[in-house]
């Protein structure tokens, strides 16, 4: 279901196909930057040519996904998650749920999204993931975000607080809070230590 295209010295962001944060982040920043999306009546999602054919077709599957599995493979759905308010650094595990997948405001949003393959994003990837969300409103107004450096990567790093957010979400369930923030300090703080022991003793722990 992927190109096999992989982006170096970088740390994905959410739990979805690796082509689809940067339309997460466009939509994020749309919204930030104070548009609501019951006014959206158009979405039009630019990204390279080459990732088309893994989150963007067949059209009519991509802005219904029959599972979970499926929408985390989907730009539009991806996009209206993120453009609703998804979970952990944009979207993550959460939105993923086969109940997710269902969901009607979404599915509503997702319908809106007419992909294509945007000049500026051939020129970049593979070497960037990256893509362009353009809105129009009710108003007949459009909105644009672009992200072209995937965030995780060296350009664009996740912070220790996104890191350490995305490391609680993947643990959820499996090791308690407190043990979680003691793996997590020790791990950030790896690039002063003289060796893997700390680490390993508080993994083992």
């Amino acid at each position: 279901m992927t190109d096999g295209a992989t982006m170096p010295d970088s740390a994905k962001q959410a739990s979805c196909n690796h082509f689809t944060p940067a339309g997460i982040d466009a939509a994020r920043a749309l919204v930030r930057d104070g548009l609501d999306p019951a006014d959206i009546v158009e979405i039009q999602l630019g990204v390279p040519k080459p990732v088309l054919r893994t989150i963007a077709e067949p059209p009519a599957s991509k802005a219904a996904p029959e599972s979970g599995y499926h929408a985390a493979f989907s730009g539009p759905f991806t996009v209206a998650r993120a453009l609703l308010g998804g979970s952990g650094l944009g979207v993550e595990h959460a939105d993923f749920t086969d109940a997710a997948a269902k969901d009607p405001r979404t599915l509503e949003l997702a319908r809106l999204v007419t992909s294509y393959s945007d000049d500026r994003c051939d020129e970049i990837y593979p070497h960037q993931f990256p893509e362009v969300l353009r809105v129009r409103t009710r108003d007949g107004s459009w909105h644009e975000a672009r992200v072209d450096h995937n965030r995780g990567g060296p350009a664009n790093p996740l912070s220790d607080d996104e890191l350490t957010m995305k490391f609680d979400l993947n643990v959820e369930g499996r090791l308690s809070p407190e043990s979680a923030a003691e793996v997590a300090g020790t791990a950030l703080a790896l690039p002063a230590a003289e060796s893997l022991d700390a680490l390993m003793a508080t993994v083992r722990g």
